[in-house]
């Protein structure tokens, strides 16, 4: 009886410290009525971001959530982002100690007021309208999550405190209720605005609704769709900041950063129009110029002379975090296109990556980790992501759903047979020294082909494409003086043997090739990046120069399509790179020395190129190629040949001087390494006195040859399509498709088209 009655006890004072059970627990696992939320999270990874969480920022003893830098305060914003997380996480008992800091500092000691902004350390007194707007939003979610209608009741109150002391006369959104020197941007929430109107059955709530999303619209750049931190009320531009908890220059940092998140989570719930065409706004800007999550920047300073925003590269700000990356980033939640849900998932990427520093003491600096503010608003950011912040006020709209880990995105099988490494019988556009290479790290990156293996792929129609898909893990933290080890997925191409590194004669002088253009026809998806291999950067990294050896070759992002494109890049050297394409030059990442050779000098020895997934936290991309030129200065085609320094001999003859059937066993494709290569077989695109090749419907017509001689037509992968001797002054030889040929008679190669 006394064991029964000692575990009874036991049992009754466990649940009162946990709190009651609520009738939401965590996971809620809801699609919302719009948008596009990650079906495939593991919540047990939010679980773990949630503990670190907590441990370095919530002190249970007084109630506080450090911030906003050190352990002598907190701010009203801190506790308010408090209740909205453990409302949803079904910690009531940690949302009580948290509503009691509110409660116990309201401004002038009113009931069911807003809180005074900070209190600890360099206290100061009236609120902040996002952190009342974030607590009223929270308590009416605690009344439904915990049956309480008190919450309720307090709810109702603050919101009516909120319409009369943070709003003006004009029903203008003001930042305090002690100041109004011009809007915050990322204080306006209108999803927030449509349950307040609900919950008071007040229809002032529409009016404070309107104004503020025509005021956040009327301050938005047209350009990028940022907005400032802080923006005028008198011609709602973009001004520097009145007082703000953290000094920035002007333009698009820490408060900014949220709103794109405020404006999604109201097309979440509601289906709002406005905040839809916020987000598209600043989604035709985002993908594009910023390729994954991971490429954004976390700040970006207004420019006058330019009138628009560009990304602030300075070291405190040239990083990626989880309250620019997932601000931002939350914006194409409410784009219904491929490209924003593909992008989305790059989000989701950032944000399970990031995680919260384990203590405050030392965060940042001898502990790794986000400090308050990006950690909190990654708990925030990923809860509504992943379908856990549901409106559990009313919902209407709202439809559960189970997590599906297998839905993630992942590397793909690539259709076709595997051609052989180093199989100099088939190449891309005469290209054959193909290889893929990945890090074996045991940090999550996987490729399709392995690592060292050809990535060239025999196609049903006998066409060779270099194919990969790849996933990366994610970068490691920048640590001073460490030597870092880097992930790497991707497929490179070279001109030489591998024998040439014996020699040191890999490299190729496109300068004096009369190469001025390279034409790459693919496709591509995620964030791939081609790169100018070179035997300079080769040198430096035996030398151990940092920053100069792998990993500082110059290179450019490929453009994604769902088709094949053809791109070329004008390789005329421009700086540490070349001019590039479409107004993006080819150069060397931000963070290589300065130090690094000049284009004028790569463009001398470029042995190959290589295409390969970059994404700092890790991330997907495929690419397919389909064909490589060389072009010179008038952009016609220059015989690979003459950058490999291998033939592709004549296919045996025929036993007639008809043409071979392309399905025959002699329309394979043909050995370079025969003994017809050499010095002399190099030159290309040369005549031999009155012959000329031409073309006439589908037929390759030879004028002038010599009777005998023989003749191979390739196709620009390299694979000979038809071959045979030369039995007619006017030799017809039929070609199977529309395209650009190369045609060896004697030993010279003519390039034709047929059209």
């Amino acid at each position: 009886m006394k064991t029964f009655l000692k575990a009874t006890a036991c049992a009754v004072l466990l649940t009162a410290a946990m709190g009651n059970a609520g009738q939401y627990p965590f996971p809620q696992n809801m699609k919302y009525p719009h948008g596009t939320i990650i079906e495939y999270a593991n919540t047990d990874m939010i679980k773990e971001h949630y503990k670190l969480w907590k441990q370095a920022w919530y002190n249970a003893s007084n109630g506080w959530v450090y911030a906003p830098e050190g352990k002598c305060s907190t701010v009203s914003e801190a506790i308010a982002y408090g209740m909205l997380i453990t409302v949803y996480m079904d910690e009531e008992e940690v949302f009580k100690n948290l509503y009691k800091v509110w409660t116990s500092n309201t401004v002038g000691g009113a009931k069911n007021a807003g809180m005074n902004w900070r209190i600890g350390c360099q206290a100061d007194n009236g609120s902040a309208t996002d952190a009342d707007e974030d607590a009223a939003l929270a308590l009416v979610m605690a009344s439904k999550q915990w049956n309480n209608a008190g919450y309720l009741s307090d709810a109702t109150a603050l919101i009516n405190w909120i319409a009369q002391n943070d709003v003006d006369g004009n029903n203008s959104l003001k930042p305090g209720s002690n100041w109004n020197p011009a809007l915050n941007p990322s204080y306006v929430v209108p999803g927030h605005y449509r349950l307040f109107e609900k919950v008071t059955n007040n229809s002032k709530w529409s009016t404070i609704r309107s104004k503020a999303m025509q005021d956040l619209l009327a301050c938005q750049d047209s350009k990028t769709g940022l907005v400032g931190d802080w923006c005028s009320w008198s011609d709602h531009k973009t001004i520097s900041s009145p007082g703000a908890a953290v000094s920035n220059d002007i333009g698009f940092y820490d408060d900014a950063a949220r709103t794109p998140w405020r404006t999604a989570w109201a097309y979440y719930w509601y289906g709002d129009s406005d905040a839809q065409k916020f987000n598209q706004t600043v989604t035709k800007w985002l993908i594009p110029n910023t390729r994954t999550a991971s490429g954004v920047n976390s700040g970006y300073k207004w420019q006058d002379y330019m009138n628009s925003y560009i990304a602030d590269e300075s070291d405190s700000r040239n990083f990626v975090s989880s309250t620019f990356s997932g601000g931002l980033g939350l914006a194409t939640s409410s784009i219904n296109t491929d490209e924003a849900k593909s992008y989305l998932n790059t989000v989701f990427k950032v944000l399970k990556e990031k995680k919260s520093c384990a203590s405050v003491d030392g965060c940042g600096e001898s502990i790794a980790g986000e400090k308050y503010y990006p950690a909190t608003l990654n708990m925030l950011y990923l809860l509504i992501l992943t379908g856990n912040m549901p409106n559990l006020y009313d919902l209407s709209g709202f439809t559960r759903f189970t997590p599906d880990t297998t839905k993630a995105p992942s590397v793909n099988q690539i259709g076709g047979t595997q051609m052989e490494r180093g199989d100099t019988t088939v190449g891309v556009s005469g290209l054959w020294n193909w290889g893929a290479y990945h890090d074996k790290l045991g940090i999550g990156t996987k490729m399709v082909p392995d690592s060292g293996s050809s990535p060239l792929f025999r196609k049903d129609d006998g066409s060779i494409y270099a194919e990969a898909s790849m996933n990366i893990g994610p970068e490691p933290d920048y640590v001073p003086g460490v030597a870092l080890k880097y992930p790497s997925a991707g497929i490179a191409v070279s001109f030489k043997k591998e024998e040439c590194k014996q020699t040191k004669t890999c490299g190729v002088d496109f300068t004096a090739l009369g190469i001025k253009y390279v034409r790459v026809t693919a496709k591509t998806s995620g964030p791939i990046r081609m790169a100018v291999l070179n035997t300079i950067t080769d040198e430096n990294a035996e030398k151990g120069l940092q920053n100069l050896g792998a990993g500082s070759e110059p290179g450019i992002y490929v453009d994604n399509s769902d088709d094949y494109v053809a791109v070329t890049y004008d390789m005329t050297p421009d700086e540490w790179g070349f001019k590039g394409a479409n107004g993006t030059k080819i150069t060397i990442l931000d963070w290589v020395n300065k130090n690094a050779p000049p284009g004028a000098d790569i463009i001398k020895t470029i042995k190959g190129f290589k295409w390969e997934v970059k994404d700092a936290q890790g991330g997907i991309g495929e690419i397919s190629i389909k064909k490589i030129e060389f072009l010179d200065a008038n952009k016609q085609a220059i015989d690979p040949v003459k950058l490999t320094g291998i033939v592709i001999s004549d296919v045996p003859a025929s036993s007639s001087s008809a043409a071979v059937n392309p399905g025959s066993s002699s329309s394979a494709t043909v050995n370079p390494e025969s003994s017809s290569s050499g010095p002399d077989a190099i030159h290309a695109v040369a005549s031999v006195g009155s012959l000329k090749v031409v073309t006439s419907g589908m037929q390759v017509r030879v004028l002038g040859a010599r009777l005998g001689s023989s003749y191979a037509v390739f196709d620009v992968q390299g694979k000979a399509v038809v071959s045979g001797r030369i039995g007619a002054a006017d030799q017809g030889i039929a070609v199977p498709h529309k395209g650009i040929y190369l045609v060896r008679v004697d030993g010279k190669i003519h390039t034709v088209t047929v059209k």
